[in-house]
């Protein structure tokens, strides 16, 4: 199963206020419980490669994705807490304790990656902190899954019932009182959060220090597990050291025969690892990995794994954005090897679409012409980092397209023929910050349409990669769909208005989804 490993720094700075704002210590467990709504503070959710031949769509870009559906639904755990109404009055040992054990412990629990905000280690820091706990699972902001209930079903899915909320509610009115005693621990039901001892744990090439305010890098690092004979990676987990200014990372699988190209670039300018826009690190590249806020180790289903040749290593392109002060970076990146010798090697395909928003009909600006826009990006980036133009081709699309696209929000699809047979191992989509819905179709269009993945209100911060619970096998001849939409109102207003489109900055956009599988 994927367990998330990092939590968005919007999440977390939002319950690290609600939690300061009564001046409230989470790891304090003498205390039993806390009355009632606290202060009564009201909280509103923060928003914050080498491609295949597409198939040619023959319609306009499709708008559905701009017209999410309404409600979401959400997915009953098996520890569900029952109706309040009708099954008597909620208990912590009954009801509760199950919910955060389920839902929030493997982060703020131990060492996980939320317990630098708020620590739910025992019974007695729960009660102190039911009131913050209330306002964010009744805005839906916590626990964090972004996918609806109109995607396939997800192992792991720890969004939370009408039922596990009401409760949580009735809980915290009552005085959040405890049946057990208030130092009793809370045990997470999936361990915490990351791989607890690795098999090997690489630093980068080197460390990279940017400045504040400096425009977005991509920067190159090699990551070499010095790989002796074939061998099947389990597990694997990218760790962002400076979790302020990592915005994503793409692994590449890169073979010996590249090393000493890529040793040479290595360090060159005096910084850590190199300069590298685009998909495409060295001729032996090979995608294999992504990670972004929010994302989980990567977990392979048993019997399968990321197969090593000797001598290959990882590149991993990790994307910096500088909005704040931060020391120099030097993430990590960990491996657990598969202990059985007959492994089948899993393979990960990458389907896009274009990004292509118009500036507003009540924006105006010189970036707001296209040409401009594209040439400020193609100066910052090169060219290899700007794939607008050459995602329209594939995908059959002009720019007129989109002129239309003109009162805020814009909508973006492409079809693609599938690119490896196999059952899905695991989904994942990716925008940038104003993103506004993503959606994963196979074969749409057809009486076998599956939804893979809808996420009509995206969240930067939680970039969740999802783990089908039913065995979905992709054939050849099937299509997939990768549709997203924007919504420049979550641009940040500071900015000089412009025509956004796909470029590998920050305030650029994308429309990126992977799909992992396994020979079947």
């Amino acid at each position: 199963m994927f367990r998330w490993r990092f939590a968005g720094p919007g999440a977390c700075l939002l319950f690290a206020v609600v939690v300061a704002a009564c001046n409230l210590s989470a790891g304090d467990p003498e205390v039993e419980s806390v009355g009632g709504s606290g202060a009564g503070t009201t909280l509103a959710p923060v928003t914050t490669p080498e491609t295949t031949q597409a198939t040619t769509p023959e319609t306009a870009p499709a708008t559905a994705a701009t017209s999410p559906p309404e409600t979401t639904g959400s997915t009953t755990t098996d520890t569900a807490a029952g109706d309040p109404a009708t099954d008597g009055p909620v208990t912590f040992s009954s009801s509760i304790r199950p919910i955060i054990a389920d839902t929030c412990a493997s982060c703020h629990t131990g060492d996980g990656p939320g317990t630098p905000h708020i620590r739910f280690d025992t019974a007695g820091a729960v009660a102190r902190t039911s009131w913050a706990i209330v306002d964010v699972v009744e805005s839906g902001f916590m626990p964090p899954w972004r996918a609806s209930a109109e995607s396939v079903a997800f192992q792991g899915d720890w969004s939370l019932s009408d039922e596990e909320i009401a409760a949580i509610v009735e809980w915290d009115g009552a005085g959040s009182p405890l049946d057990v005693a208030a130092e009793d621990t809370i045990i997470p039901t999936n361990g915490v959060v990351g791989i607890a001892e690795p098999d090997v744990e690489v630093d980068a090439s080197g460390s990279y220090d940017g400045e504040f305010g400096q425009p977005d890098e991509y920067r190159c690092f090699i990551y070499d597990p010095s790989v002796t004979e074939t061998s099947y990676a389990s597990e694997m987990e990218f760790i962002p050291q400076q979790t302020e200014v990592v915005h994503h990372a793409v692994g590449f699988l890169v073979s010996a025969s590249d090393r000493a190209a890529l040793d040479a670039r290595d360090g060159a300018d005096g910084q850590g690892g190199w300069s590298c826009f685009g998909f495409s690190p060295g001729r032996s590249a090979e995608l294999v990995f992504v990670w972004a806020p929010g994302a989980d180790p990567t977990e392979y289903p048993a019997g399968t794994g990321l197969r090593f040749d000797p001598g290959d290593f990882i590149v991993m392109q990790t994307h910096y954005h500088f909005e704040v002060e931060a020391p120099a970076d030097r993430s990590t990146f960990a491996i657990e090897w598969a202990d059985d010798d007959d492994v089948v090697p899993v393979q990960l395909s990458t389907y896009l679409a274009p990004a292509e928003i118009p500036c507003s009909r009540n924006e105006s600006g010189p970036l707001c012409d296209r040409d401009a826009a594209l040439a400020k990006a193609v100066e910052a980036y090169g060219q290899e980092g700007v794939l607008a133009d050459a995602l329209l081709f594939l995908c059959g699309y002009s720019v007129e397209d989109f002129a239309g696209m003109t009162d805020g929000t814009a909508s973006s699809s492409c079809d693609w023929d599938v690119e490896a047979a196999g059952t899905i191992v695991s989904v994942f989509g990716h925008e940038h910050e104003i993103g506004k819905s993503f959606r994963l179709t196979l074969n749409p269009d057809t009486p076998d349409e599956l939804v893979l993945l809808d996420i009509p209100e995206w969240d930067f911060d939680w970039q969740l990669i999802y783990e089908p619970v039913e065995e979905i096998v992709l054939e050849r001849g099937d299509t997939i769909r990768v549709e997203c939409s924007w919504d420049r109102a979550a641009r940040d207003p500071k900015l000089e208005p412009a025509y956004v489109l796909w470029a590998d900055g920050t305030n650029d956009e994308m429309c990126f989804s992977s799909v992992v599988t396994r020979p079947t």
